[in-house]
């Protein structure tokens, strides 16, 4: 691995770590400072809300500025951000910051989190696609989409075993991880230079080529937050499980999504090497077969196996989408179409929170049952789009 990728998996790793590790901890941070449930989802969806908007933002300074500059300007923005939100959990499990003030400067600080998170994001895609070439980036794309896997995988994991000290050791861990990585990578990383716009033909999200692979990353997306969101809930209602088997359970199981989403990435660089449509259609397929598992099996067993064929399918799709959406523009437009991506990828959420939930107290499998429905019509799309592409190559020919 060279040392760009590297510094790019290195960069994208810890962004997702940064959210994995805060989001496993709120809800019992909310518990702890007396506030209510709804507290918790709003202080979630603001830092959704700033990725949404400031995504494609960054993207187009990363095109202007350079993309090294602004993933160091995102990994301190999230530390620096990361101490003082630390500070006010602190300050409020500690009684010096109560009321209506410790939920402001709760809310403030986790849209400022937010707001740095989609510059390392979009940026570090942006850069990936500059330094490939078109036969390689669907590799630097599953390069990746194996660093939100880990992030996955670990920061759950983190959380996990570092809130057994205390609720906010986490946090700490966080904070630390940032600071290395932002020495690591202004020492590693090559120094990048700006990108010359075309201002005459500025990318638009629903432009041919592009639209297919913004849909496919919603989908795509929409699916693991729901599950992420219900899934413990849905664990518990089908199994009766008790509050500590299901947090135990749900997180095993999204480690097992993570793990597969880490390794389906090293073996499609290595061995499948298939194009963007086909990484999508097949990665749908194994969502729709991992839905129905959640819909009919009994056995938590089973249900490891459906968050297995989950990361999987995810994994496939995910860098599908990427290297789609990459491709599908100019090597001038590549920050303006990561910021795109990663605004979807806000977008989604926003929405799968509180339409998933929403839709569970009406039926518990009805967001599962609309997942599959989703990725069929997905899969649709890209077997359409298969078969135009095989007629136009056997006229062409």
């Amino acid at each position: 691995m060279s040392r760009l990728h590297a510094s790019v998996f290195l960069s994208v790793f810890v962004a997702m770590l940064g959210v994995m590790i805060l989001a496993p901890i709120t809800p019992s941070l909310i518990r702890e400072l007396g506030l209510k449930e709804i507290h918790s989802g709003i202080l979630i969806s603001t830092g959704s809300i700033m990725t949404a908007v400031m995504a494609p933002i960054w993207g187009n300074i990363s095109d202007r500025r350079g993309r090294k500059p602004v993933i160091l300007f995102g990994l301190a923005g999230l530390a620096i951000s990361t101490v003082l939100l630390t500070i006010v959990f602190y300050s409020g499990l500690h009684g010096w910051l109560i009321g209506g003030w410790l939920l402001f400067w709760m809310i403030f600080l986790r849209s400022v989190v937010g707001m740095f998170i989609p510059g390392i994001l979009s940026a570090s895609q942006a850069l990936m696609g500059d330094e490939t070439n078109d036969k390689e980036r669907t590799k630097g794309m599953a390069l990746i989409s194996a660093a939100n896997g880990l992030g996955l995988i670990l920061g759950p994991a983190i959380a996990g075993v570092f809130s057994l000290l205390s609720l906010l050791w986490p946090m700490y861990i966080g904070i630390i991880v940032t600071a290395v990585a932002w020495i690591v990578i202004s020492f590693m990383m090559p120094a990048t230079k700006p990108q010359v716009r075309n201002a005459t033909h500025k990318i638009k999200w629903h432009q041919p080529g592009l639209r297919l692979y913004l849909t496919a990353a919603f989908v795509t997306m929409i699916s693991l937050f729901t599950i992420q969101v219900i899934g413990g809930f849905y664990l518990q209602d089908r199994l009766a499980l008790t509050s500590e088997q299901m947090a135990w359970s749900v997180s095993l199981g999204l480690m097992v999504t993570g793990l597969a989403i880490l390794v389906v990435q090293l073996v499609q660089s290595k061995w499948l090497k298939w194009n963007p449509v086909t990484l999508i259609l097949y990665g749908s397929m194994m969502l729709i077969v991992s839905m129905l598992v959640f819909l009919l099996t009994m056995q938590l067993s089973s249900y490891y196996i459906a968050f297995l064929l989950l990361g999987a399918g995810a994994g496939l799709m995910m860098t599908g989408f990427m290297t789609g959406a990459s491709l599908a523009v100019s090597s001038d437009q590549q920050g303006s179409v990561a910021g795109l991506v990663t605004a979807v990828q806000g977008l989604s959420a926003i929405i799968a929170p509180i339409l998933s939930t929403s839709l569970y107290q009406v039926e518990h499998r009805i967001p599962m049952a609309g997942i599959a429905l989703l990725c069929v019509m997905l899969g649709l799309l890209m077997l359409r789009k298969t078969i135009t592409v095989k007629t136009e190559n056997q006229i062409t020919s």
